[in-house]
């Protein structure tokens, strides 16, 4: 059975989290947002420490989850499945926090550990779904599989620190659509190209 007690004190953990970074996170805090006392969450916590590592796993493994069922998610096409794994995890990896403190998981925590796990995990996932399209003759006999991983995590790590964007009427989103955009209109095979017509990608 679920304990909606811990499942409620590590939502007010991870919300505080996002919004103050884990220095803002105390017991205290925790326990005023998730309705409870001090003394309970100690019952499910050994302090602020730990709520912090159990809140940065809880959400590591819910990221990996969602990217791993996108991964493997047969009925997407190339495109849309690199394009949704890489969407799903550049808002992870983005380095700045807003201007009022709030942030994803990843730039509150600002963990090099967290950050170095996604983006390997990141790489396995990737690297999958390219090999996927070329076993499918979808990729260009040309491009390895292992180079071309690496491409696409340069283009993911680059937007993540791309600077001097935020006055431009685009987004760093827009930048990675157009990066997928000019990459995959490259690599693709005839096949592969005939197979991704439609693809809101490369409209």
């Amino acid at each position: 059975m679920l304990d909606t007690t811990r499942e409620r004190i590590l939502e007010a953990a991870t919300a505080i989290i996002r919004e103050r970074g884990p220095e803002g996170l105390t017991v205290e805090a925790t326990a005023d947002r998730a309705g409870v006392s001090r003394k309970t969450v100690y019952n499910h916590f050994d302090g602020k420490y730990a709520l912090i590592d159990v809140a940065a796993a809880a959400w590591m493994d819910g990221l990996l989850a969602d990217l791993g069922a996108i991964a493997a998610d047969a009925s997407l096409p190339f495109v849309t499945k690199l394009n949704a794994i890489v969407e799903r995890s550049y808002a992870e990896l983005k380095s700045r926090r807003r201007p009022d403190g709030s942030g994803s998981m990843a730039a509150s925590l600002d963990v090099p550990g967290f950050r170095a796990d996604l983006q390997a995990r990141l790489h396995g996932f990737i690297a999958g779904i390219v090999q996927d399209a070329i076993d499918e003759g979808l990729v260009r006999d040309d491009f390895d599989a292992r180079r071309l991983t690496y491409v696409i995590i340069n283009i993911v790590s680059g937007l993540a620190v791309l600077a001097g964007i935020e006055d431009e009427p685009f987004t760093r989103v827009d930048i990675l659509t157009d990066s997928l955009k000019a990459l995959v209109g490259g690599i693709l095979t005839p096949t592969g190209a005939e197979a991704m017509r439609g693809s809101p990608l490369l409209k």
